[in-house]
């Protein structure tokens, strides 16, 4: 196999990933990550719960 081949392999692969990644994380994700920044990166559940 040629080197042109494994690289193009190689980008179809990476670009599949990252779409089914997107498809994958929703949007309670972000919101999971948001109260984490907000909560100076604790742990993300107690700040959950706290919320509540």
């Amino acid at each position: 196999m040629r080197f042109r081949t494994k690289i193009a392999i190689f980008m179809v692969a990476l670009l599949l990933s990252i779409a089914g990644f997107n498809l994958i994380a929703s949007s309670g994700v972000v919101d999971i990550l948001k109260v984490g920044k907000l909560a100076n990166y604790k742990i993300i559940a107690n700040v959950v719960a706290d919320t509540d």
